[in-house]
């Protein structure tokens, strides 16, 4: 099957996407048709922000439409990596993403050094748009080695930033001005100050939120110079001049109710001689889509707008307004909430005995209680771990839309935080006048390089043997016993020679035999096969933390349990590791998986001389000279012998006294002058069934072959999610302590039609708080968040 041809044609139909959009509730005005370009966002729910080396980082992933928040099927793969301090990959993961979803999981070494790490996320897709849309996360992981200091900053001093509503102050007309103050981190400092007029009159005061955000209004007149002063939370004094206010300009002042958005236009004398009775426009975006657009013609000095709030998707909300000659003159962002889903976690009980079962109930609802299907993941973690600083819900509305440092950026969507809408207007007000996602995408202008993802490309060419001349209409096929939808594909190479197999799914090292045959079903070419993956993105200096919490304890606690916890680190997934084979025991043969043993069948023994080259393969020697054996099927290639009960049952196979454990069947293409000898034994399972186990004796270039046409390899596929493991209860005598600092990790919830999902998991040995952390996405693209406590005596 050809997937190539399929895949452009899937990856074009999304763009470009033309969208009508909806009208407004005044006469006045409808938005225009625009071309939209499809954007994904990805986020990664990870079971905690603090780590110590030794233990595991777990992460679920949440693949988004980058406008509305929906789960989005457009890519399949994830690329997931951890960038240490010095912005090297110290790991990298392919991830694969199934409806929007996937998981995956990272060993942290003993060996690394402490610090403030990466963890970065991107689609192919992605690419297309610079960084705007990657996912980064930094990860602190404490260590006993010596910690690598990431580069020294330049020393910084506290300073107050001023941003009037809109853009500029325009003379004789009220604005406000937002003001963010920062200490010498950047991060947001208290102050307090007044305003000033340049003849030393005090105009009116201020007062700034714990995280320096605040505002005032100000009428400036013409010719005068203002000027704030103030005072630092820790005692610095501050004057700071203000920007010099326009001669003629729009004013611009937002505000918003429970229903409409009111946009307030104003402007001076000067500006209404000027543009009276020309026409004004007002675009309401939001994710880079025209909502409403409004004509108006200004014939005072003021005049007032209302925007229903009810067509209007949740999130950031741009209004812009445009003069007559289509130039922008004032811009203002405001959050637009969404109707009310609320996430809940309930435990059976209020405190638990260490190593106490623990039954947790995660219910979605929405404003009226109605249930909510809704994909998460949970965490339980001993709270010795510092709280995370975002969520899933403050990353898509606000982190990946607002880019730079944004400081507890939770705090903007807790339901506990009673000021969080006026707190996050200001947000918006300061950082978001700077620096808006959609405005920096239109300034880019993004050309598409990359396409989508529908799974594993395998890509190549074919050529002669000798010469370079390309091979155009090969019948290329690929074999894989580990495929997940099919074991056989097909394609053509193209008039370059080059072929591919596109949308291909597969975990872990997986054995694939890839062969070229010409339009008459010979044999042919030279198969040749690109680089698997794509190099990843460039790596730029890991940042510091936010606000970094005092992490003695944490340090110091995380430092005592490395040397207990080995137990916890128990929770690998199974790696199969090659079986070597001794052949001391000739009764009993000892695979991964079971143990087999002799029943009175004679062992088929085949010592290979010159006399057996004569054989196409190994396959067809097999055919012809062991008694039992037949075809596996008729379409792939491989032997099976008939059971006592008239089965066909493939063999196990070693290979040089190594158990394969590919299940590969490139084998048996081998020509035979590559196989010293081969041994056939039937055996018996331990419930009584038949087995047969077939040892191949191979001389040590067998895959060397001079067959160009055919190409056996090994190639990695999807990182396989290894599963969290819980310790059983344990027997205090003389049993190792369970020192878990994560207790459970649940990567893949969903909610019932009761919008309930119920889960349990066992305590770990301390006495502790244990916090629960719950995120997800429901079915209509809503980001939810919860959290519980219960303790542990």
């Amino acid at each position: 099957m050809n997937l190539r041809t399929i895949i452009v044609f899937a990856a074009l139909s999304l763009l470009p996407v033309i969208g009508q959009a909806q009208e407004k509730v005044q006469p006045a005005g409808t938005a225009s048709k625009t071309v939209q370009w499809f954007f994904e966002k990805t986020y990664l729910h990870t079971d905690r922000e603090y780590y110590s080396t030794g233990e595991d980082l777990w992460f679920s992933a949440y693949l988004v439409n980058g406008r509305s928040a929906n789960l989005t099927a457009t890519s399949n793969n994830l690329y997931v990596e951890l960038i240490s301090p010095a912005a090297e990959i110290m790991d990298r993961k392919l991830i694969r993403l199934d409806n929007g979803l996937g998981r995956g999981d990272f060993k942290i070494k003993d060996s690394i050094p402490g610090g403030w790490y990466q963890l970065r996320a991107y689609t192919n897709w992605m690419r297309n748009f610079n960084d705007l849309f990657v996912f980064q996360k930094k990860i602190y992981i404490s260590s006993t080695l010596s910690k690598k200091k990431n580069p020294a900053a330049i020393a910084a001093q506290e300073s107050i930033q001023l941003f009037p509503e809109g853009g500029s102050l325009v003379q004789d007309v009220t604005g406000l001005v937002a003001f963010k103050a920062l200490d010498q981190q950047g991060n947001g400092i208290r102050v307090s100050g007044k305003v000033i007029s340049g003849g030393g009159a005090e105009i009116g005061g201020f007062e700034s939120t714990d995280l320096g955000l605040g505002i005032f209004t100000l009428k400036p007149e013409a010719g005068v110079k203002y000027r704030v002063e103030g005072i630092y939370a820790n005692g610095k004094k501050f004057t700071v001049t203000l920007p010099d206010a326009l001669s003629k300009g729009i004013s611009l002042h937002v505000v918003r109710d429970s229903a409409n958005i009111k946009a307030v236009i104003s402007v001076n004398e000067a500006m209404l001689n000027e543009v009276k009775n020309k026409e004004i426009t007002v675009d309401v975006k939001h994710g880079g889509s025209t909502f409403y657009t409004e004509q108006i013609k200004l014939s005072k000095s003021q005049v007032s707008i209302l925007f229903p709030l009810q067509d209007l998707p949740q999130g950031i909300t741009s209004l812009t307004v445009i003069d007559d000659q289509g130039r922008p003159n004032c811009e203002r962002l405001i959050y637009v909430p969404g109707k009310p889903v609320i996430l809940s976690v309930l435990s059976d009980k209020a405190s638990y005995k260490p190593q106490e079962q623990v039954n947790l109930t995660v219910k979605v609802v929405d404003g009226v209680g109605k249930p909510v299907k809704t994909y998460l993941s949970l965490a339980a973690l001993d709270a010795i771990v510092p709280g995370n600083e975002s969520n899933i819900a403050s990353y898509l509305w606000l982190e990946s839309e607002i880019k730079g440092k944004i400081q507890d950026p939770a705090r903007y969507f807790d339901e506990k935080n009673p000021g969080r809408s006026k707190q996050l207007d200001l947000l918006l007000m300061t950082q978001g006048w700077r620096d808006y996602l959609w405005k920096r995408l239109a300034d880019a202008k993004p050309v598409m390089s990359y396409m989508p993802e529908p799974g594993i490309t395998i890509s190549g060419k074919v050529r002669q043997k000798v010469g370079r001349k390309v091979l155009p209409d090969m019948n290329i096929t690929l074999f894989g016993n580990g495929l997940q939808d099919s074991k056989i594909y097909m394609t053509k190479s193209l008039a370059d020679g080059r072929y591919f197999l596109d949308g291909l799914n597969w975990f872990g090292d997986q054995a694939f035999k890839l062969s070229s045959k010409d339009t008459k079903g010979k044999k042919g070419g030279w198969i040749m096969l690109d680089s698997l993956f794509k190099d990843p993105l460039k790596v730029n200096a890991v940042a510091g933390g936010i606000n970094m919490p005092n992490l003695s304890a944490f340090e110091i606690e995380t430092g005592r349990r490395m040397v207990f916890n080995r137990i916890a680190r128990s929770n690998e997934a199974i790696n199969l590791k090659e079986v070597v084979i001794d052949g001391g025991d000739k009764k009993r043969v000892v695979l991964r998986d079971e143990t087999l043993t002799t029943f009175g069948y004679p062992d088929l023994v085949y010592n290979i001389t010159a006399a057996d080259h004569d054989y196409k393969s190994l396959e067809h020697f097999l055919l012809t000279k062991v008694p039992g054996a037949v075809s596996l099927s008729d379409t792939t290639e491989g032997v099976a012998f008939i059971a006592s009960g008239g089965e066909r049952l493939a063999p196990r196979i070693i290979v040089n006294k190594r158990e394969d454990i590919f299940d590969r069947l490139d084998y048996y293409s081998l020509p035979m002058n590559q196989v010293n000898k081969i041994t056939v034994r039937h055996l018996i399972r331990n419930g009584g069934g038949d087995a047969y186990v077939m040892n191949l004796d191979l001389k040590e270039d067998a895959f060397r072959s001079s067959s160009l046409d055919v190409l056996n390899t090994t190639l990695p596929g999807y990182y396989q999610a290894r599963e969290f493991y819980i310790p059983p209860f344990q027997d205090k005598m003389g049993a190792k302590q369970d020192l878990r600092t994560t207790i459970f990790w649940a990567p893949s919830l969903i909610t019932n039609e009761q919008g309930e999902a119920k889960l349990s998991f066992l305590n770990a040995d301390p006495q502790a708080t244990i916090s629960i952390r719950a995120e997800g996405i429901t079915v209509n693209g809503v980001p939810v968040t919860g959290v519980a406590q219960y303790q542990v005596k």
